[in-house]
């Protein structure tokens, strides 16, 4: 992808993350949430658009790991 130039979206980064965590792969797994996992999300709060931190992403990767 770095070739290409091309980012991949949220939804593609926790398929990846999740075969890695399927095979038991957690380096691989780590590897791709921390490099292509968008650390932020937009929220719609009263009328405007807010930034906050994607923190469900982040329990995901450790329920991910428990498993």
């Amino acid at each position: 992808m770095e070739e290409l130039g091309v980012r991949p979206d949220d939804d593609t980064v926790r398929r990846v993350s999740s075969a890695f965590a399927n095979r038991g792969e957690f380096k691989n797994q780590k590897l791709v949430l921390r490099k292509y996992q968008n650390k932020w999300k937009y929220l719609h709060f009263n009328g405007e658009r807010v930034r906050v931190r994607a923190v469900e992403e982040q329990c995901w990767v450790l329920y991910a790991q428990r498993t």
